[in-house]
């Protein structure tokens, strides 16, 4: 007996050596306690996340997978530039999530005339009822008219092809919003993109440091637009919805969203509607009002359409009558309006609004505006999340310098993003 309880000890190394090898590459979210003698390393490779000599180990062995063309290593990315097998896979594996994410369900949703005809009629209304008295900047001017050109033709009909493609040109969708993210681009070749599609992976690792693995385990890029990405794990990545997962993670931690309760949620400044699409799997039983210049919602119609087909969503030619505007947030799970229909939200009617990297460029005036509706639509104990540049400069007016119209109690100050603006969530009281 007292052999056998020795020769287990031996054997119990093997428990020590692997939980070592945690310790030195993995994590700590991501290092697994082991209870029997013989327990196996954990396989599941979705949620384990590399530290910073892990980080090294994994770009190391994917650079030599690479420079080896698969003999030494086998590389653990694949580029949808250059290989078109990346369908929906259809059970798990010690690679990939299962449960699958319902991020991952590739939508069927195909632009019909009837949907872009209401978009065309939501854009004149939008258009009217922009403010007069106040002055845009030079960039959004710049933005609006070439989203104009991009997406309607002469007679102001939608270009279906563009739209459905809006996001199948790195460039030009750079162009489209100044956007500072990186995307892929087919024309660098093969090898240049895979070391681009590295610094993406490890990007992803470093960033399960802040936010909750779940979350990233579950995140994968939407195919609207047509965009190009990086397949890992069985998931589309892109810097843009990693920076969308880290306000996703900022927002869940810390706002107690009850699924009985309806939310509503205003996204000041949405863009296409990226964060949204996130969000709104973490927060059932909402209905999130995007906000932003007339010509973008363009994007964000089409962008939450296809996301959502089987969605109520309402655009501006839904909304008959604004004074009427709760019943519209209770039939409603997406409402897609310009900046002046703001003021048709009753007083204390909103739980979240949210502003990423969009206020701090703006004209005083529409700081003002957005500050002055922001503080009237919330609900005490509402919150605000922002997530922008803290200093003044040519484009607009820090963060450090707003004239906050009513009182907030802060419950987080980051600065974990890639631009280092100050993540910030604030309370109403």
């Amino acid at each position: 007996m007292e052999i056998r309880w020795i020769l287990k000890r031996f054997v119990f190394l093997k428990r020590i050596l692997l939980e070592f090898v945690d310790y030195l590459f993995y994590q700590k979210s991501s290092q697994f306690l082991l209870h029997s003698w013989n327990a196996h390393k954990t396989p599941y490779k979705s949620i384990i996340y590399y530290n910073f000599f892990g980080r090294i180990f994994l770009g190391l062995r994917e650079f030599l997978a690479l420079l080896t063309n698969d003999k030494l290593f086998k590389k653990g990315i694949k580029l949808e530039c250059f290989e078109k097998d990346s369908k929906e896979y259809k059970r798990g594996s010690y690679e990939i999530l299962w449960p699958k994410s319902p991020m991952l369900k590739i939508s069927n949703y195909e632009l019909d005339d009837n949907f872009c005809k209401k978009i065309e009629l939501s854009l004149k209304l939008s258009q009217k009822k922009e403010f007069q008295d106040f002055d845009k900047t030079l960039e959004w001017e710049r933005i609006a008219a070439l989203m104009v050109e991009c997406f309607l033709d002469k007679d102001g009909k939608i270009i279906k092809k563009n739209l459905i493609n809006f996001r199948a040109d790195a460039k030009l969708y750079q162009e489209l919003f100044n956007d500072e993210f990186y995307y892929l681009d087919c024309e660098k070749g093969f090898k240049r993109l895979y070391l681009d599609a590295i610094d993406l992976v490890l990007e992803q690792h470093r960033l399960a440091s802040k936010v909750d693995k779940s979350i990233l385990a579950s995140l994968s890029e939407s195919r609207a637009g047509n965009n190009l990405c990086a397949i890992y794990r069985g998931k589309r990545l892109s810097q843009k919805s990693m920076f969308y997962a880290l306000i996703v993670d900022d927002i869940v931690k810390n706002i107690p969203f009850i699924p009985q309760y309806r939310s509503v949620i205003v996204d000041v400044g949405c863009g296409y509607g990226g964060l949204a699409r996130i969000l709104s799997f973490y927060t059932p039983n909402s209905c999130h009002v995007l906000l932003d210049l007339p010509e973008t919602l363009i994007l964000t119609s089409y962008f939450i359409k296809y996301n959502f087909p089987e969605a109520k969503i309402a655009l501006l030619d839904d909304l008959s009558n604004l004074q009427n505007f709760d019943k519209y947030i209770k039939e409603y799970d997406f409402i897609i309006i310009p900046p002046s229909v703001l003021k048709s939200l009753k007083d204390e009617s909103v739980d979240l609004v949210i502003n990423s990297a969009s206020m701090g460029f703006m004209q005083k005036e529409y700081q003002e505006f957005y500050l002055e509706e922001i503080g009237r639509i919330l609900k005490s104990g509402g919150y605000f999340y922002s997530l922008n540049k803290d200093y003044d400069d040519k484009w607009g007016r820090g963060s450090y310098g707003w004239d906050y119209k009513k009182e907030y109690i802060t419950r987080v100050f980051e600065y974990n993003n890639r631009f280092s603006y100050p993540q910030w969530l604030g309370q109403k009281i």
